[in-house]
């Protein structure tokens, strides 16, 4: 085998086993995430032209505008159903939520950055 071959496979491999463990990770973060506590779920619903998700308030931030929502899969975001911390694109719409609320919500994924566009009670 000659250098640029030897190069060219040793950074290959470099790369499939940094995006590799880069995957394995993300993983980790969303396993063991137990959805039956939230009952029957109709799936995802729609508010004007965003399709919202279901889901049940786990925690609320205000002061850093957050919230934890136990959802569904959303499809819009390709992600799968888990517990998880979202940005709220305008702390309003944290007012005249609590935790354990049942709500559909809309979230995007601007710049990487997950955030709720809109959310309402159930």
């Amino acid at each position: 085998m000659n250098y640029k071959t030897l190069t060219l496979t040793l950074t290959l491999l470099l790369g499939l086993a940094t995006h590799t463990s880069l995957q394995a990770a993300e993983m980790m973060n969303h396993q063991g995430h137990d959805m039956s506590q939230m009952g029957q779920m109709e799936g995802m619903s729609e508010m004007g032209d965003m399709m919202m998700t279901k889901g049940v308030i786990t925690r609320i931030d205000a002061t850093s505008s957050k919230v934890g929502i136990k959802h569904e899969a959303i499809d819009n975001l390709k992600m799968p159903a888990m517990t998880m911390v979202f940005r709220v694109a305008d702390p309003a719409l944290l007012q005249d939520l609590k935790v354990g609320d049942a709500v559909s919500f809309h979230a995007e994924n601007p710049a990487g950055k997950l955030t709720v566009t809109a959310i309402q009670k159930q």
